[in-house]
Order: C-alpha cells, then structure tokens, then sequence
C-alpha cells in the first residue's frame, strides 16, 4: 500500500487538480464543489470494473478486452478508440497546463513535452518507490504554499457567475473525473512491479479516492475564495492568479516552476496507461505490426511516438481547458462501454459488483451527455470513425490473433 498510493495519487493531484478546477467552475460557478464527490462516484464504479477485468483477462489491456469478449468486436473498438484518444487528449492538457505554468511560457514548449515524455519513457525512465513519494511530496508541497497564501489574506469582492442549467454539476462532474482517471494505476498495471493484492486494493483504492477528492475540494474552495467564480472560470492558470489576487505574487515563478515540474511525470503515467490497451490491439491484429517493436527500456517506442505526436500536434490547436473536457468526455464513453462489459462479466458474481457496474455505466453517460458540446461532438466522431476506419483499412500482413501478454491460453474463458 505504501507503494500504490504515491503512485495513484502522484498521477491524480499532479494533472487534474491544475487542470480541471477552471473549465469545471466555468460549467457549474459556485455549486463546483458539489460535483467532486460524483466524480468520485464515478471513479469508484470504473475502478471496480477494471479491477474484475483485469483479474479475469490479465492487466494489459484488460478494459478493452472484456468489451471486445462481453458485447463484441464493434463496441470494443469503440471502447479502444475513445480510450486511446481520451488519453492523447490528456497529454495535450497536461502539456499546455505545464507550458503555462512555466515562468516564460511558449505554446512550442507545450508540443515538445509530450515528445520529451516519450524519450524518457523509451529511455527506461520510472516513477517509482522513493521517486513516487517524492513526485507526490513535491505536489502536495506546492498545494499547500497556494493554499496557505490564499487563506492569508481577506479577498476583494469578486463577482459569482451563474451555472449553465439543470445539468450543470453532472458537467462540472464530467470534467473533474478528469482529475481521478489515473486509478488503473492501481487496477490494471500492466508492470509487475505494480500489481497489488485484492487486500491492498481493498484499502488503496478508498484511501486514493478519497484523498484526491479532498484535496480537489479544499484547493477549488481556497481558489474560489481568493478569485470568485467569476474571475476563476476564465484563469488559464489558476493556482498562478490567485497568489496574484492574495498579494503573492513574489512566490508565482517558484510555484508555477514546481508545478511544471510536478506535472511532468504525469506524462509518463498517461503513456503507460495508453501502452497497455495498444499492446491489447497490436495482439488482436488491430494496430500495425510496426507497434510491436520496443526500445532498449521494452517501450513501443513507435506507438508512444505517434501519439506524442498526435498530442504535440493538438497542444497548437487546443487550449487545455478544451483537452481536459475532450479527454474527459472520451474517457467517460470508455468507462461506460467498460462497466457494461463488467456487468455481463459478473452474472455470476456478487449482487454489490454487478450494481456498481450498473451504477458506473449510469453515471458515465449521464456525465458524458452533460459535456460541453464541443467534447461531446468529437467524441462522437471518435465513435464513429473508429469503428469505420477499422473496416475500410485493408490489414497488414503479419497480423494474427494471439494470446494477450500476462494472459495464459487456459485463462480466456475465465468469467
């Protein structure tokens, strides 16, 4: 446990909690904080569905292949697709949300680091043990000098903003799922090194949710107090503008600096997490052969390029605040192909296993739905031209299904 919950929370805090506070705000002003706990929620259920499938289907890719197996070939491209595009969307926000808070900020910054998380990763670069607890240290270190100083001192009055109808916290809560998304970390490893005990989940899993909701809360109330609604749904860097607003601005090139900094390993995380369901394809026949070729660290250094490259691409067209919501949203539609594929998986499980999927695969929509339309417009042609793609693009030759890696033959028909 002591292992898994730096790691867990390290990726959570040190991406969301810089990144999704302004677009949420923007949705639901002042009712924000009441959509934390939903997206926990949320988080909860898709956490218990992966943790199933990966103890039926082995941890790589294990997501995917539960729908592919469960509801067939169609939804699990579906899945694979908004999967993989949710998470080059999540390079892209953590890549602009670290440009900005660099002292002296370029958008060119902003398409190089995903590039530079790619050679890291291919050259054996991991967080991991004492590095983990410090990457989380260093975060919780910079979350609380931001919060100190905007408790010190009484804010000026700041105008409120109003939320944008009925359905405002279940979007505020679509883009903060953003913040708690990296629990496959704990749930679906694909590195042996960090693969956990059902007792250790039992325990991990709660502990993280529970920690990272918390700190969203206090950091998005803090914030709100020192900025308003108003002025903080339009911050491109939050945390930076509200030391402004608390008269500390001396401390902004530090913060912003070690924050930057903070965010970087989380590029890492997002690569490992995407690696995992591209090796599931590269097995089904799904991706080029040119995918199974890794680096000196055993990385698919081809794979991880092209979507570096898709990211660095993106990060000129795309503010953060609308790559939070596209990945989001993208990963929201994974997660509810995902849980409807656990609930078929667990028919003859326990009734609590089976309802929680139910209730995962309920909230993931309705939090899709409840998206900026934007998100949701390209994450229905992800949808669409997915599947489509895969149809009319000829196979290569060398392709042929296999055993998943970590999976042995006698363990497909598991349920």
């Amino acid at each position: 446990m002591r292992r898994a919950v730096p790691l867990a929370l390290g990726a959570m805090l040190g991406a969301g909690v810089f990144l999704g506070v302004a677009p949420a705000v923007s949705i639901a002003g002042p009712w924000t904080p009441f959509a934390v706990p939903v997206a926990a929620l949320t988080a909860w259920c898709a956490a218990s569905a992966t943790r199933h499938q990966a103890d039926s289907y082995g941890p790589t890719g294990a997501g995917y292949a539960c729908v592919r197996d469960k509801l067939g070939v169609v939804p699990g491209r579906i899945a694979a697709g908004t999967g993989l595009f949710g998470h080059i969307a999540a390079l892209t926000a953590v890549a602009g949300a670290a440009a900005r808070y660099l002292p002296a900020p370029q958008s060119l910054t902003a398409a190089a680091l995903p590039l530079l998380a790619v050679l890291l990763s291919t050259a054996g670069l991991r967080i991991r043990g004492a590095a983990g607890l410090l990457w989380l240290a260093s975060t919780i270190a910079v979350l609380g000098v931001v919060i100190a100083a905007c408790l010190a001192i009484t804010p000026v009055d700041s105008p409120s903003i109003s939320p944008q109808g009925p359905l405002a916290i279940s979007g505020a809560a679509g883009v903060l799922f953003f913040v708690f998304a990296g629990f496959e970390r704990l749930t679906a490893s694909a590195d042996r090194a960090d693969r956990y005990s059902a007792a250790v989940l039992d325990r991990a899993l709660p502990t993280v949710l529970l920690t990272a909701g918390a700190v969203l809360a206090v950091v998005l109330m803090v914030v709100s107090y020192q900025l308003g609604s108003a002025r903080l749904a339009l911050s491109p860097a939050p945390l930076l503008d509200a030391l402004r607003a608390a008269d500390a601005a001396a401390l902004t090139s530090g913060v912003g600096a070690a924050a930057a900094l903070v965010m970087l390993p989380v590029l890492l995380a997002v690569l490992e997490s995407a690696r995992s369901t591209g090796a599931a394809l590269v097995s089904d026949g799904e991706l080029p052969v040119l995918s199974r070729r890794a680096g000196p660290a055993g990385t698919s250094y081809p794979f991880d390029l092209a979507l570096a490259a898709v990211a660095a691409s993106l990060t000129l067209l795309l503010g953060p605040e609308q790559a939070v919501s596209i990945a989001a949203c993208c990963l929201l539609v994974h997660y509810a192909l995902v849980n409807a594929a656990a609930r078929v998986l667990l028919l003859d499980g326990g009734k609590l296993p089976r309802r929680t999927a139910c209730l995962g695969m309920g909230l993931s929509v309705i939090l899709a739905m409840s998206m900026p339309v934007p998100a949701m417009a390209i994450t229905l042609a992800v949808v669409v031209l997915v599947p489509v793609s895969a149809w009319s693009i000829p196979r290569l030759r060398g392709f042929g299904r296999g055993p998943r890696p970590d999976r042995p033959p006698e363990e497909h028909d598991v349920r």
